[in-house]
């Protein structure tokens, strides 16, 4: 039992579906107990309940009352270990809940008050050390099955989310085939830049995720409109629509690249430090975090992570990123090229990189409402990071050209996600490089040039 949560789990009748909405999210157990004048208990409301009602086109300016179940599953306070194991047995309360979840019943005093809370398990009840997840069951990936996506989804699926994805599967669905069995994984494939497709996704889920975009400055450029279409103008549409629906957790995947061309390479930038974009596809993304902090309100609770450049072995594999294609030509053209050397790059492996999503997920909303977040684990130089290559592909040989190729020279801190979330990535480059090493011996990986390996053209 957690009894300082009865009294905060309560909101009157009176109060509208919005500002229940509010308190659901802030308490995390996807829950309302919806209270009379006097105190007692009218009923229950869940966030799929205001969700259900939203979508039958009930106004959220409405009284909570309008939406409560008043046949709500309740115990007296005298109640004994029998009733509960009957509770357990129903067949209503096992078809609300599945294994892991549970049902919130409220503890009633005497006069209808609530006094308390009881969690009722019908299924194998998880391990609580690793299910801090709240009132978020259900997840959205837009862009799940991408290089970065898979592995979000493989995660998340092992923290006991139910995970659906949205792609158009432009660059295959490799990344996440193996997960159709998968009785908590659902796909939808669609267009972020339709309407219909983001309504269809985003009606039944708690969280939001949001990845897709077109990525790296070469693929952005061939087409600047539709870049602009998919990057920015579907992102503001698919921020309309989950506040329209109330899913006010939302995870938006941004990019260091934002820093661009730094004038003090060598000091390191915090989330606050000037921005100054390259790069068609770094403006986009600074465009996409202005919207989306504007459209912070009390209930819409919004999450930016500024990804570093990322690298390491995944489902969807990615051969267009620096540390992944000079691996690549390490070990298949035994050569590692370098241009230029001495700028700074924030960098981090894919599956520290899912770690931060799940992080973030599991964080309480208010300390991560409306925040923007450096995600890395460390900053080298390009030289350096060919040397640690090197390393591990000794066969190689490094090749130095003056030449520079991408004029993006930063260096980051990470300090804020790391004290304000305690994250602390696991992974270094060396770990990554061996990943995608030990994937090509193995033949799951036969010719990093293969088109499918690319979402744009390569930058180091």
């Amino acid at each position: 039992m957690i009894k300082k949560t009865a009294n905060q789990l309560t909101i009157n009748k009176n109060a509208s579906i919005k500002e229940t909405m509010k308190l659901v999210d802030e308490i995390g157990l996807g829950i309302a107990f919806i209270i009379n004048k006097d105190k007692s208990l009218l009923g229950v409301v869940t966030d799929g309940d205001i969700r259900r009602a939203i979508l039958k086109g009930v106004n959220i300016k409405k009284p909570i009352e309008e939406i409560t179940n008043k046949k709500s599953i309740v115990v007296n306070e005298k109640f004994k270990e029998k009733e509960i194991l009957k509770l357990k047995n129903d067949r209503e309360v096992k078809k609300r809940t599945a294994i892991g979840d549970s049902l919130k019943v409220p503890i009633l005093d005497q006069m209808g008050r609530v006094k308390d809370i009881i969690y009722i398990y019908t299924g194998k009840e998880r391990n609580k050390s690793k299910v801090k997840r709240g009132g978020i069951k259900k997840v959205l990936v837009i862009g799940g099955a991408g290089y970065l996506g898979s592995v979000i989804c493989r995660k998340a699926l092992i923290h006991g989310y139910k995970i659906k994805v949205l792609d158009n599967l432009t660059y295959s669905d490799d990344g996440i085939k193996g997960l159709y069995p998968n009785k908590n994984f659902s796909f939808l494939r669609g267009d972020i830049r339709n309407i219909s497709n983001i309504v269809e996704a985003i009606k039944d889920v708690d969280a939001v995720i949001h990845l897709a975009a077109i990525v790296g400055d070469p693929a952005c450029a061939v087409d600047p409109k539709q870049t602009l279409e998919i990057n920015y103008l579907a992102t503001k549409m698919i921020v309309e629509t989950c506040k329209c629906f109330q899913i006010n957790r939302f995870i938006f995947s941004s990019t260091c690249s934002v820093y661009g061309e730094s004038s003090t390479p060598n000091t390191k930038l915090t989330e606050e430090s000037p921005l100054n974009p390259v790069s068609l596809y770094a403006e986009t993304k600074i465009k996409c975090e202005q919207s989306i902090l504007e459209a912070v309100d009390e209930n819409f609770s919004p999450t930016i992570l500024r990804m570093a450049t990322l690298y390491g072995y995944s489902p969807n594999m990615r051969f267009d990123l620096a540390i992944n294609l000079l691996t690549g030509k390490a070990l298949f053209d035994k050569k590692i090229p370098i241009f230029g050397g001495s700028q700074w790059r924030p960098w981090l492996d894919v599956e520290d990189a899912a770690e931060a999503y799940i992080n973030c997920l599991e964080t309480p909303i208010e300390k991560v409402k409306g925040e923007i977040f450096n995600v890395l684990s460390e900053n080298y130089k390009i030289i350096e990071v060919g040397k640690i290559i090197n390393s591990v592909c000794p066969e190689a040989k490094m090749e130095i050209s003056r030449k520079i190729t991408d004029k993006r020279n930063y260096n980051v801190s990470f300090n804020k996600i790391s004290q304000l979330l305690n994250y602390q990535p696991r992974k270094k480059i060396a770990d990554g490089v061996t990943e995608i090493k030990d994937a090509i011996k193995k033949g799951i990986i036969k010719n990093y040039q293969n088109p499918k390996y690319r979402t744009s053209l390569p930058q180091i």
